[in-house]
């Protein structure tokens, strides 16, 4: 008996050691034999790049050690402080350029960056779109047809600042107060202090005696801000003409996160596209007359069941492998130190993945906080009707911004919007004009038109060179925010929109990335009290000097 007992003991012992680390994996809820590749630790999935140094060694430690020296600090801080000072504001109603003075500030801007910068303005060759756009071009030794340039995108304008909102600002919003630890400002984030940190990487480079095979490309636009149509557009369209479709080997703009901690693991955040947006105007017009003798449901009663109808059926969240956000996770639950949460994301990707049916609404529902990226959002931004009390309103209306989710499209969301407004105008027996319908005459009528329209940015490669180079040069210029982490770079979505939207034609590498710790609402950015970190800005620099050097390697290669 005790030798049977022996002889299955060691048999279970056998299978226990053939199948451990199947078994440990039900009960860690992590293990390979539990999520295959999504397990922690895999390496099948966002796999990290190597850190890339240049070969042009002496060059790159020529702009570190001035980036690192205090004179050098202090001379970087005074350039954006005085830029800052130059109240170059962009608004929503500005005429054409030339005709409204209120772009003549930017003359300022231009004249500030000449005599700021006489080596870079030297040594390139400076072109203007529309006045005030900026191309400024370091020309390589190869030609852009056997090599293509790298472009740098950045731009000069500023979102005004209220008069009555200066006082409740810590520092006057145009002074560029230094206080030591932070510049404060408005633009000292968005966006001058990206502008003179690109222009100071160029001048380092120049001064370190760098000669590019590459050419280099450094525009900054006028009017990001409002719509990009007087300077971005401008731009694009020139460099279009110059270069070609596909001309451009890679394009850097400002990005929304940055470097990050999320899921206590710290993340470069490389946002790949931008969500679509489309801005709509409804209207509900009908007979006016005297309140005394008013109809059941006047057209502010229809508004109003309108805006609840919109809300109650608004846009769902999923979260696809199409967007850029599900690549995020991915590295998450790979990268990230384990956690309840993120073994349930990481339950849920493979399903994701395969559109099991309800397991990419589970998934997005798992992340209530990050809902925004993971579907189209609306938001009833205005509401006009009535002009007095005692007077039925004849016409009432409601403007709706929107951002599109990277899976829709413009007309997705139109023809949304125009089944729900369809149904309610039948029930209450009116005319209905869509979003291309032809003009009704009827008084009793919804209509809807459009304000403006862009479709979801197409998603930028992560398996391409570019983005191998841009990802080296991030994990051997900048450091993790938690002390003894690797720093993760991973795919992001941009919820909102630069001017990136107007270069798509001249190439696919384009890539919306800020080399700092964004806190507090993208440093409070569009709000009182703007700043940057003085001991990240000056960094910045070595950044772009680094990634300029690596993609000029890239090119020896060809």
């Amino acid at each position: 008996m005790s030798r049977l007992l022996h002889i299955c003991y060691a048999g279970l012992f056998a299978i226990l050691a053939t199948y451990q680390k199947q078994i440990i994996g039900l009960f860690a809820g992590s293990d390979t034999y539990s999520f295959g590749k999504y397990s922690h630790g895999s390496l099948d999935v966002c796999p990290q790049a190597e850190p890339f140094l240049p070969s042009n060694k002496r060059v790159e430690q020529y702009v570190k050690d001035k980036v690192e020296s205090s004179a050098y600090q202090r001379e970087i801080i005074n350039k954006l402080s005085g830029i800052i000072q130059i109240p170059s504001e962009s608004y929503d109603e500005l005429g054409p350029i030339g005709q409204d003075e209120r772009w003549d500030i930017f003359f300022q801007i231009e004249e500030y960056i000449k005599k700021t910068y006489p080596r870079v303005l030297s040594t390139v060759q400076l072109d203007h779109a529309n006045t005030h756009g900026l191309i400024l071009t370091w020309k390589g030794s190869l030609p852009p047809e056997e090599v293509k340039p790298i472009l740098m995108l950045a731009h000069q304008d500023v979102v005004p600042v209220l008069p009555e909102a200066v006082q409740d600002w810590t520092h006057p919003p145009y002074q560029g107060h230094f206080d030591g630890e932070l510049i404060w400002g408005r633009g000292a984030t968005d966006d001058k202090g990206y502008m003179i940190s690109i222009l100071e990487s160029v001048d380092l480079l120049i001064k370190g005696g760098f000669k590019p095979k590459r050419t280099i490309i450094l525009a900054f636009g006028c009017d990001e801000e409002i719509t990009g149509e007087n300077c971005g557009r401008p731009i694009a369209d020139f460099l279009f003409e110059r270069y070609g479709e596909k001309g451009i080997y890679l394009i850097m703009d400002e990005g929304s996160m940055g470097v990050q901690t999320e899921f206590n693991q710290s993340f470069a955040m490389v946002s790949v596209a931008e969500k679509g947006y489309l801005d709509a105007t409804i209207n509900v017009t009908a007979a006016g007359g005297h309140a005394s003798n008013p109809p059941e449901h006047n057209a502010i009663g229809v508004m109003s069941e309108i805006v609840v109808e919109l809300e109650r059926q608004a846009f769902p969240a999923k979260l696809t492998p199409r967007n850029p956000m599900f690549g995020f996770l991915e590295c998450a639950v790979v990268h990230a130190p384990d956690s309840s949460l993120l073994r349930d994301i990481r339950s849920r990707l493979g399903d994701a993945a395969s559109d099991k049916r309800g397991a990419q609404e589970a998934l997005a529902a798992l992340l209530e906080d990050m809902q925004y990226y993971f579907k189209t959002t609306q938001s009833v931004a205005k509401v006009n009707g009535g002009i007095k009390v005692n007077a039925i309103p004849e016409l009432v209306t409601a403007m709706v911004n929107m951002r599109l989710a990277v899976e829709s499209s413009v007309g997705d969301v139109k023809h949304h919007y125009e089944k729900l407004l369809k149904a309610i105008a039948a029930k209450h027996g009116m005319a209905f004009q869509g979003f291309s319908d032809e003009f009704s005459s009827s008084i009793r009528k919804i209509s809807l038109s459009t304000v403006e329209a862009l479709e979801p940015a197409p998603v930028s490669p992560v398996a391409s060179e570019a983005f191998e180079i841009l990802s080296g040069t991030i994990r051997h210029t900048l450091k993790p925010l938690i002390e003894g982490q690797e720093l993760i770079v991973a795919p992001y979505l941009m919820p909102a929109n630069t001017d990136t939207k107007f270069f798509w034609a001249l190439t696919k590498n384009i890539y919306r990335f800020t080399p700092i710790n964004l806190v507090h609402n993208l440093n409070r950015a569009h709000t009182t009290d703007e700043f940057i970190k003085a001991s990240e800005f000056v960094r910045e620099p070595y950044f772009f000097a680094t990634l300029i050097l690596n993609a000029d390697d890239a090119a020896g290669k060809k």
